[in-house]
């Protein structure tokens, strides 16, 4: 069967087995890969794009390298991962500058450092503009993909639906100058390093997941994982979101659902904790939205039946 009939999902429940330990503190095809080092985990993630892909309109060079590992941190920090390194491989055609080269691994190095690590080197490939990142990371108790009836469905961070605009600007050929914050999460998101407060309240947490290929497919993701439902009824729509759909001529929630690449945390809280997590969150200063609750059946919106719809490589 050809990989675009498959999909990338089953593509997934596919390969994620083969060759899995047993025992180890993830099950496979979660955000990252884990074993036991001592009485702590050890993760490990990788992520890999096509420069065209991801380089959106205005986007530095630098930036695509900054992307590139913090689409890996972000994964290690859903699953209250302290990030210790990375590494980078690039392709590039031989007619490629040097000067592209050397601002991949300079944004890839800055990301590094703002999650508290080092780039630990790479390597070089002869190819098409492509990157590929890893890292690893340590936890005391690594959060897996999952849920229990009665959970509530937590979304930290600010950029759902920011991240969206952005991709959909490049593709509408839309002006982001007025829609500064837009662009910046387009063009600069950064992994939630204060996630790894929540590790305070992990007796309360019951799952986690990335977002990066759309909150509706994250959200399956998670309902898949704990084999129950997700109930959504309210989903953050900033002014400048709401702006920008008007301008677009799109729908804001559109952006907030199916636009991808935020990477955000959405964790799985359970009843007795909410108020405890809800207050640390408030503390820090840490944006967030409670959205709704697991239980019945599929992922539902406001009463409606979400689409499984978000980013496929396939």
């Amino acid at each position: 069967m050809r990989l675009d009939r498959l999909g990338e999902t089953a593509l997934h429940r596919l390969l994620a087995p083969i060759g899995y330990p047993k025992g180890v503190p993830l099950p496979p095809g979660d955000d990252a890969g884990a074993v036991w080092l001592g009485a702590r985990a050890l993760l490990l993630k990788t992520d890999g794009f096509r420069a065209r892909d991801v380089r959106l309109a205005g986007m530095p060079e630098e930036a695509v390298g900054w992307r590139a590992v913090t689409a890996v941190a972000s994964d290690l920090l859903a699953k209250l991962a302290q990030p210790l390194g990375f590494v980078l491989s690039i392709f590039l055609p031989p007619s490629a500058e040097v000067k592209r080269a050397r601002s991949w691994v300079v944004g890839a190095a800055r990301a590094a450092g703002a999650y508290g690590a080092g780039l630990l080197g790479g390597d070089t490939n002869r190819g098409e503009a492509a990157l590929s990142a890893a890292g690893v990371g340590i936890s005391d108790d690594p959060l897996p993909r999952g849920g229990v009836a009665g959970d509530w469905v937590l979304l930290v961070g600010d950029r759902w639906g920011r991240s969206g605009a952005a991709i959909d600007a490049h593709y509408r050929g839309v002006d982001l100058a007025p829609f500064p914050r837009v662009r910046a999460a387009g063009h600069w998101p950064r992994a939630r390093l204060a996630l790894l407060g929540l590790s305070t309240f992990r007796r309360w947490l019951s799952g986690s997941a990335d977002s990066s290929d759309g909150l509706a497919e994250t959200l399956w993701q998670l309902a898949e994982a704990a084999g129950l439902g997700i109930q959504v009824d309210r989903i953050p729509l900033f002014p400048d979101v709401r702006n920008y759909a008007r301008v677009a001529g799109v729908e804001p929630e559109e952006l907030v659902l199916f636009g991808g690449e935020e990477y955000e945390a959405v964790v799985l809280v359970r009843p007795e904790g909410r108020a405890l997590v809800g207050a640390w969150l408030r503390s820090v200063g840490l944006p967030h939205t409670w959205a709704g609750r697991v239980g019945g059946e599929g992922v539902r919106f406001q009463g409606a039946r979400l689409p499984r719809r978000g980013y496929r490589q396939f």
